[in-house]
């Protein structure tokens, strides 16, 4: 795999080069992405001169990225594609930042890998992290997250006690869909009951599903999502919590879910 990739690269390597070396053609690529642009509408954007951005588009032109108009400019086709993975690119490495306080040193790999070639959507994330005077900072945050959902899909291969009850609390307002490993369950069951657990299954809107595997405690609502992960020594970590609210986020968590429920079987106790 990666000897193909590295073929690929040097096949690409010179207009890899032509699309990030030059902060003019990057600025102009992603202004004229909003449409097409006159002249002066690219010098406001970009806040360039328009002698520099003439030289641009000419170096622009003959790669046929744009396309000169009556009125101004706009992309062509290949612009347009080039554009979505170019935002996509400094959306990623934007997100890397924050990302890096929960990524580092945990595993990663519950995350499929076409997720994690859009992991951008996660740009405005933030890692909320335990401290030595507030320990239970993560779980605070979550459950007041928690309390304004309306939605609920829950993902877990580790038992987290007081999420129990939340959910319980939440089941009378809220939709659930509760995804965990067979060992979670049976200790769910025997914590909770299976008689109340069939009961809530069938009264409330309340759905129980079983997975093999997955590392990780992951919630997608209506309002956010919430990750955590395991360290990369095995161990489940308690004290980082990565939150975000975006709309852009909640869609990618949304996929992550799906990806899951399409290996789970629902269970009918």
């Amino acid at each position: 795999m990666s000897e193909e990739i590295l073929k690929l690269y040097g096949k690409v390597r010179d207009d890899l080069k032509f699309l990030t070396a030059s902060d003019v053609r990057t600025r102009i690529i992603i202004t004229l992405n909003g449409g097409l642009k006159s002249l002066r509408d690219l010098k406001d954007e970009t806040n360039l001169s328009s002698a520099t951005i003439l030289h641009g588009m000419n170096q622009l032109d003959e790669k046929n990225f744009i396309l000169k108009q009556s009125g101004g400019y706009s992309l062509s086709q290949t612009g347009k594609i080039v554009a979505i993975h170019l935002i996509s690119l400094i959306k990623a490495s934007t997100s890397l930042g924050e990302l890096e306080k929960i990524f580092l040193r945990h595993e990663i790999e519950a995350i499929p890998e076409y997720l994690l070639e859009t992991i951008g959507s996660l740009k405005n994330s933030v890692v909320v992290e335990s401290t030595p005077t507030d320990v239970m900072k993560p779980h605070t945050v979550y459950a007041e997250l928690l309390s304004k959902a309306k939605e609920i899909n829950y993902i877990s291969s580790v038992l987290l006690p007081q999420k129990i009850e939340m959910f319980e609390d939440l089941l009378e307002s809220s939709s659930l869909q509760l995804m965990v490993t067979p060992e979670i369950l049976d200790k769910w069951i025997e914590i909770k009951g299976r008689e109340n657990l069939k009961k809530a299954t069938e009264e409330k809107d309340f759905k129980i599903w079983k997975i093999d595997d997955a590392r990780m405690s992951f919630t997608v609502t209506d309002k956010f999502i919430a990750l955590g992960l395991f360290s990369t020594d095995g161990i489940y970590d308690l004290h980082k919590y990565l939150i975000d609210e975006d709309v852009e986020a909640i869609d990618w968590g949304n996929r992550l879910f799906e990806h899951y429920l399409k290996k789970a079987e629902e269970v009918k106790l």
